[in-house]
């Protein structure tokens, strides 16, 4: 079925039949309407600072001089 429709589709842009709607009505968590990229970029920040790179850094540096 799948392969169908793209031939179909493929045979309407060929023979400049093929139309579509730019109108997005995605509103999904994570769809092109809603990326939700303040919610990702937070948990993003959240997680990052749990790591400790104070105490990475000076492991690497204690090493890298000794």
């Amino acid at each position: 079925p799948f392969r169908d429709a793209y031939v179909q589709v493929g045979q309407a842009i060929a023979e400049g039949k093929f139309e579509y709607s730019t109108k997005v009505n995605h509103t999904h968590e994570g769809s092109i309407g809603n990326l939700n990229n303040d919610q990702i970029q937070r948990m993003m920040q959240e997680a990052i600072a749990k790591f400790n790179f104070d105490s990475a850094n000076k492991a690497l540096k204690n090493l890298l001089v000794n």
